[in-house]
């Protein structure tokens, strides 16, 4: 029934109700009811006043809306690119990312422009509910203890009071498939603590030297040194080529581990182990040493300056119980840059340095090529994938 006809009816209904007995009322509550499709509550509502009769062109009761459909394709478009973000996250990223949209699609109405920036994270997330995309399954675990160096390398639980970058933990994500039978790449993760700056890598298989030599480089791409090293139990870093990597210098790096089986004494890199790894390769099996060349060039050329410098991420600052309740509250959201700079332990060479490679970068264009790049990989060997969504 269309709304017209609906309000003619309800009008004549009101009128036939007010000069009825009980059981007449009843009749036509019934005949409400089943023509408009209502609870017998609503219609009673109706057939006295209590509800307006929804007259064709009336506005639905609440506030008018602020943001349409200009605002709902900026987010989306940004959204998109930007790795599918939260609310909160996307609201910090926008300052970040509108310079580069106006730069492709051109240059905003200051109306517009003004809005976007001003919009809660609660608004974000609700004009992008309709295009949320069910995240997909778990993967298997590759970690694979390694008790040669346990009693040597001793147990961290929880890193606290960390007030300079370089205390970082790592871990290894296993692209096996459904298998972990044979050989296949591994993605390893490093996280700063302080700032969330995050360094991805890949290797063919997870042999102590070749990982190793993973580790030294990605120390050297690290714009701080590293602190402490905290891993899980897994045998490619429980190994002695990585113990006098970190102890044979004159200044020794603290080389800590997680308890057994205790993913969350770690839980930043087991993060970005989604947000980094995950949402970019999927849970396909990569089988193909050709792959792990590719994902490694991928992960340093384009995927971490993407992430370091226009992700904005969010650290958990207190945790507390509250009956049968756990509640978090976290900090403003701002980019790994953002953090070190904050820092003020970086030395102001490195930070400008820094803010010159970030100024030569596009996020749109980066995104470009790490997609380019993606299809290649995943279409390379005989097993192929599809990536998942975020």
């Amino acid at each position: 029934m269309s709304q017209e006809s609906r309000y003619e009816f309800l009008l004549v209904a009101r009128r036939r109700y007010a000069g009825r007995g009980r059981q007449g009322r009843g009749r036509l509550l019934d005949e409400v009811c089943a023509i408009c499709g209502v609870s017998r509550k609503h219609a009673i509502k109706l057939m006295r006043g209590q509800m307006g009769l929804g007259a064709p062109g009336s506005r639905r009761g609440g506030p008018r809306r602020r943001y349409g459909p200009e605002e709902t394709a900026v987010l989306k478009a940004i959204w998109l690119a930007a790795e599918q973000p939260c609310g909160k996250r996307l609201a910090a990223a926008l300052r970040l990312w509108l310079p580069h949209y106006e730069a492709r699609k051109g240059r905003l109405d200051g109306g517009l422009r003004d809005r976007l920036l001003a919009m809660s994270p609660a608004s974000i997330d609700r004009l992008l509910k309709p295009c949320r995309v069910a995240a997909g399954k778990r993967a298997r675990c590759g970690t694979r203890p390694g008790t040669l160096l346990r009693s040597q390398i001793p147990v961290l639980v929880e890193h606290r009071d960390i007030d300079s970058p370089g205390w970082i933990e790592a871990d290894s994500v296993a692209h096996c498939g459904d298998s972990t039978a044979g050989d296949h790449v591994w993605s390893l993760t490093f996280t700063d603590v302080l700032s969330q700056w995050t360094e991805n890598r890949a290797c063919f298989n997870r042999g102590q030297y070749l990982v190793c030599q993973r580790v030294a480089a990605m120390e050297a791409d690290l714009p701080f040194p590293i602190l402490g090293f905290d891993c899980d139990n897994g045998g490619e870093f429980l190994n002695h080529h990585l113990v006098a990597h970190f102890h044979g210098r004159e200044r020794k790096v603290a080389f800590t581990r997680s308890r057994p089986y205790r993913k969350n004494d770690n839980p930043r890199v087991e993060q970005k182990n989604w947000t980094h790894v995950r949402q970019l390769v999927g849970y396909g099996r990569l089988g193909d040493p050709r792959q792990a060349e590719l994902l490694d060039a991928l992960y340093r050329q384009l995927w971490n300056p993407w992430r370091n410098f226009f992700c904005p991420a969010m650290r958990l600052v207190e945790k507390r119980r509250e009956g049968s309740k756990t509640l978090r509250r976290y900090d403003r959201p701002q980019t790994p840059f953002e953090r070190l700079k904050a820092s003020g332990k970086i030395e102001p060479a490195k930070i400008a340095e820094l803010g010159r490679q970030m100024d030569r970068l596009d996020p749109f264009e980066l995104k470009a090529q790490i997609e380019s790049r993606l299809k290649a990989i995943l279409r390379w060997g005989p097993n192929r994938q599809t990536r998942i969504a975020a």
